[in-house]
Order: C-alpha cells, then sequence, then structure tokens
C-alpha cells in the first residue's frame, strides 16, 4: 500500500478572521490562496479590511459557492492600491494570470479601454481603443469602463476645443463644420488655427491625462458655483459631471504602464525602530503581476536608507541570479537574457551602482515620471504595511491568549478589540479615567483615551465609571469593542452594564477585573490569597484566573496599562494644580 501524504490542515475560520480584522481600510486587491499556495480567488475592495471580514465572520454562508470557497482557503495575500480604479484592473490582470477556479471568467477576455493621441501628427485628435502598439503614440488609462473612457474623451473635446472627425474628413474639408460654429472647434481641417498653437492645447490635454488637473478642476467649480448661484441646476449638474469626470482620468493607473512592454521591478523599503521591510512589485509587459515581501533583519536605525537598499538589492538579485543559473533550461524561469534587460525602479540611487549593475545585469532607475512616482508610491505604502502586520505578530499576546479569554469568559466572539477603563483620584481631587485598546492582543495607543471627571463630587468611584462609560459609548461614530474590561469588582461592572442598557448598545461582553486578594483572618497560620477574579454579569461567585495562563497575561496587561495612563494623568493635572496653588 503506498504511502499517502499528509493531510495540510487548514487554519480556524477565527484565525482567519483575525488577519482579516488586521488588514487596512484602503483600497486593494485580496488573493485566496489553498494550502500550496495556489490561488483559489481573487478580489477586489475599496475597504479591504471590510469586505475580508465578511468572508470570516458568518458561521455558514448562504451561497454554497462562497462557503465551498471559504471552507479551502488555507491563507491570503493583499495587495494596497491607492485607488478603487487600479484595484479592479489590477484584479482583472491576476485572475488573467492565475485562472482562479472560483472566480468568473469572460471568454472574449476584452482588454481595458485607453485613450490614443498620436502626438507626432500636425492636428492629432483623441482615439479610443482597446489595444495598446508601440507606434509612437501616447496612451493613457487604462479606464474602468468603456462609458467612463468615453465621456472623458467627450469632455476633453468640449473643453480644449479638439477636432473630433476622423482622419479622412479632416483632409477633405473646405468648410467649417458646425462643431466650430457652435465654438466646439478651432477649425484647423480649413486653417482657422496653425499646428503650434493646436499642439498646445493637446499638451493640455497631456497634462491633465498624466494627473495635472487641478487648475481645469477649480475652473469647472468655479461654474458649477456660479450655475448654482443662478439656479440653473441643469448647468451646475453638468459641471458636476465634469469634475468626476475628470477625477476618473487623474487616477493614475499605478498598477499598469499603457504602452510600455518593458519588464522592470519596483522597490518600496519600509522602517520602523530595528525593523525593516522590503517590497518588490514585478511589473512584466507593463502590468504588475505579482508582489514579493521581504522582511529584513538585523537592521541598525544608524544605517543610512541607500545602504539598506544596496545591502537589499545586492543580496535578492544573486541569489535570483544563482538559482535561474540551475534551472536555466526551465521553460518558465526568467532566463538571463530577460534578467539583464529588466529594470529596477527605485527611490533614490544606492552606492556602488555600476558594480551592482555590472554584476547582476540589472539597471537602476529613480523616479521620472507620473507613472513611476506612482509606483513608487504602491510599493512603499505595500512595504509599510506588512512591516506593520509583522510587528503585531512580534509583539501581541497572540491567538491563543485570546482564544482562552474568550473560552474562560464564555464570549460569543473573539475579542478582538479589548477596551479597559479604570478611574484614578485621591479624595475625589483631580478625578480622571483612563481607557486602553487592545487590538489583536496589542496596545494600540492610538486609540488610548483620557477622561476628566465632570459631573461627580467627592469620591464615588461607581458614579465616575458610569460617567466615563457614558460618555464613550455616545459616540456612535467609533468602533465598538468586543470586549469591555472595567477595573474594579461587582460595583463596577454593574455601572458598565447598566450604562450599555441605558444607550441599548448589545452584543459587547462586559467583566470586572480586581486584584488578588488576601483572606483577612491573621490569626491563622498560613495567610491565604486569591488569585486574579473575574466577575461576570449574572454571575454570583468570580472566575478565578492563574497566573500561568496566557488569559491571565493579557487581561492583567490590559488592566495594568489603563492604570498605568490613568495614574500618569492623574499626576500630572494633581501637578499642575499645585504649582498654582503655590503660585
Amino acid at each position: 500500500m503506498e504511502n499517502q501524504a499528509p493531510k495540510l490542515i487548514h487554519p480556524p475560520r477565527r484565525d482567519l478572521l483575525l488577519q482579516a480584522r488586521a488588514a487596512q481600510t484602503t483600497p486593494g486587491v485580496y488573493l485566496m490562496k489553498d494550502p500550496s499556495d495556489g490561488v483559489l480567488y481573487v478580489g477586489k475592495a475599496k475597504n479591504l479590511k471590510n469586505r475580508l471580514v465578511t468572508y470570516f465572520q458568518s458561521a455558514v454562508h448562504e451561497i454554497p459557492r462562497i462557503e465551498i470557497l471559504v471552507t479551502r482557503i488555507h491563507h491570503f495575500d493583499v495587495i494596497l492600491t491607492e485607488t478603487e480604479a487600479e484595484a479592479l484592473i489590477l484584479e482583472a490582470t491576476l485572475i488573467k494570470k492565475y485562472k482562479p477556479k472560483f472566480n468568473v471568467r469572460l471568454k472574449d477576455d476584452k482588454a481595458y479601454p485607453y485613450l490614443k493621441i498620436q502626438v507626432n501628427q500636425p492636428f492629432p485628435r483623441i482615439e479610443w481603443t482597446r489595444k495598446v502598439y508601440r507606434d509612437g503614440a501616447r496612451y493613457f488609462g487604462p479606464f474602468p469602463s468603456a462609458w467612463s473612457a468615453r465621456e472623458v474623451l467627450q469632455l476633453l473635446n468640449e473643453t480644449f476645443r479638439l477636432r473630433d472627425c476622423s482622419d479622412n474628413t479632416f483632409r477633405h474639408r473646405t468648410r467649417p463644420c458646425i462643431l466650430y460654429q457652435m465654438n466646439k472647434c478651432t477649425g484647423g481641417c480649413v486653417g482657422k488655427v496653425d499646428s503650434p498653437t493646436y499642439h498646445e492645447s493637446i499638451q493640455s490635454v497631456v497634462s491633465v491625462l498624466e494627473g495635472k488637473s487641478q487648475e481645469l478642476v477649480e475652473s469647472l467649480k468655479r461654474g458649477m458655483c456660479d450655475a448654482a448661484e443662478r439656479e440653473e441646476f441643469e448647468e451646475a449638474a453638468a459641471y458636476r459631471d465634469q469634475i468626476q469626470n475628470l477625477e476618473v482620468v487623474t487616477q493614475t493607473q499605478g498598477v499598469i504602464e499603457a504602452g510600455s512592454q518593458r519588464s522592470r521591478d519596483v522597490i518600496g523599503l519600509a522602517r520602523k525602530e530595528l525593523d525593516a521591510h522590503g517590497t518588490i512589485l514585478r511589473v512584466r509587459g507593463g502590468r504588475l503581476v505579482s508582489v514579493q515581501h521581504y522582511h529584513l533583519q538585523n537592521t541598525d536605525e544608524s544605517q543610512p536608507d541607500s545602504e539598506l537598499l544596496f545591502n537589499f538589492l545586492s543580496q535578492y538579485y544573486l541569489s535570483r541570479l544563482e538559482v535561474e543559473k540551475k534551472a536555466e533550461l526551465e521553460p518558465e524561469s526568467m532566463l538571463m537574457a530577460e534578467l539583464a534587460s529588466e529594470d529596477v525602479l527605485v527611490s533614490e540611487v544606492p552606492g556602488d551602482v555600476e558594480l551592482l549593475e555590472k554584476t547582476t545585469g540589472i539597471r537602476l532607475r529613480v523616479a521620472e515620471s507620473p507613472v513611476d512616482q506612482q509606483l513608487l508610491n504602491v510599493a512603499r505604502t505595500n512595504a509599510l504595511h506588512a512591516l506593520e502586520q509583522n510587528q503585531k505578530k512580534v509583539k501581541g499576546h497572540g491567538l491563543q491568549a485570546l482564544e482562552e479569554v474568550q473560552e474562560k469568559l464564555q464570549l460569543p466572539k473573539l475579542p478582538h478589540r479589548i477596551e479597559c477603563y479604570d478611574i484614578s483620584n485621591i479624595q475625589g481631587q483631580d478625578a480622571v479615567a483612563s481607557r486602553v485598546v487592545f487590538i489583536d492582543g496589542a496596545p494600540d495607543k492610538n486609540l488610548y483615551r483620557r477622561y476628566k471627571i465632570k459631573t461627580v463630587e467627592g469620591s464615588n468611584d461607581f458614579a465616575m465609571m458610569k460617567e466615563v462609560l457614558g460618555r464613550r459609548f455616545a459616540r456612535s461614530e467609533e468602533d465598538l469593542p468586543d470586549l469591555v474590561v472595567v477595573d474594579g469588582g461587582k460595583g463596577q461592572l454593574s455601572q458598565a452594564v447598566a450604562v450599555l442598557d441605558e444607550l441599548s448598545v448589545q452584543g459587547i461582553g462586559v467583566v470586572g477585573l480586581a486584584k488578588a486578594r488576601v483572606e483577612g483572618n491573621f490569626q491563622a497560620v498560613e495567610v491565604k490569597s486569591s488569585f486574579e477574579r473575574i466577575f461576570i454579569p449574572n454571575r454570583k461567585n468570580p472566575v478565578s484566573l492563574y497566573p500561568t495562563t496566557a488569559a491571565f497575561k493579557l487581561l492583567t496587561h490590559v488592566r495594568d496599562e489603563a492604570h498605568r495612563f490613568a495614574v500618569s494623568y492623574h499626576r500630572l493635572l494633581r501637578s499642575k494644580r499645585t504649582f498654582k496653588e503655590k503660585s
């Protein structure tokens, strides 16, 4: 009997949900993958976090196809983009490359539309096309839809009074057409404008298509406001539509460089403290086909970016060179000739450029055009995102701690976001409160908040807790936590529950965390003490936490951090008051 290969175990859905909740809220593309790293599905999203969470937060999806997909997902990758249009086009590119079994694919596989200008002609016009050639023309796009491309073409023709007729009609006209009489064309066909003047308009069109359209947008906005003041709302709506179309134009597509057939890599670096991360966008035939991530170890804060970049490039390309020499005959490997013709786009040129280029066969280039800069921005954004995700994994308490907390406190869902509140005062003076927030088991100090107690006189911690929680949960624009921890016992817990009930806030776990307690029988031979105690609503006896558990370490870290933050604020206010009283 043949030995069967061991089955690859899929991670739990809640583990994937944690990863989804850690995703960015920016536009981008996600790739759902199986255990062997094969691509099951490619999707795009305006908000990556919101879209990814929908896959894993439901126990069973109503659509069978999606449920089957989710059960096969082992992990997923994300590629951040700057606009939703970029995400749409990158999605189509990756679907063509990977042909995922869960994606719907069109048989005709039409290309996205472009706008084309034959800039070397005396009187060029803007053309609409789906094909890109290396014919000396300027191509702009791609556009998300044929409608948006045609709307932009019409807008530019009317704004800059360009010709719209075919080349044959243009050559044989003997008198101006009706568009000239309507002041929508300059009449180049009958000599009403010379070629240099006409090319000035073409250059303005090129600037707009390259994203430099601020002046035109401001002019259209003024026209829209003037029309609205005259109560000519149809005209104002027309201006509004033109502005929206221009926004489509100016979303330079960083994922595709129209008309370019060259292959190149775009390098993005991100650094934070002693960590660094390198990202490589692999552009082939003008299209972004993959994103590769590399964590850089043993970096030094004093090391300049150029030196770090040189080390990264030399190690990456020398290792590729060695691998490709060994696999030179494999049909899918990149041959040495292709490697030698490859450009590498970087934000700055590192030292020893000639040595690196001579050794590896690459050509280093810095940003020379808006498309170059856009590609570098995308690379840097993805590098920073990967670096932040890596730091979260290192600094957090981990999935095991969250699972233990969920099980110990009998929570309905994993406590992705934990908030803890603490009160600090001395006999009611300088009363303050703190809120700390842990995301996926790691403190997120950007979400910490400090409160001055405003409505409570004297030393009444219960009433103070009620005030603070009421102020926090009355703010509906902020994300709700999965678990609220209050520093204290049954009294503080009852105030927290009352506030949430009063504000009709549902689906949030609430507990009180009290410090360890020593028994009061001092005549006993052995002094006994309890563990940290957790009070849960509608339960008489508290739950004990054992110091060796991951749940104990996480919850006490949350409580101690809230106490530290509250005490530091209380001391600050007390010092200011004391200074004023003495002066």
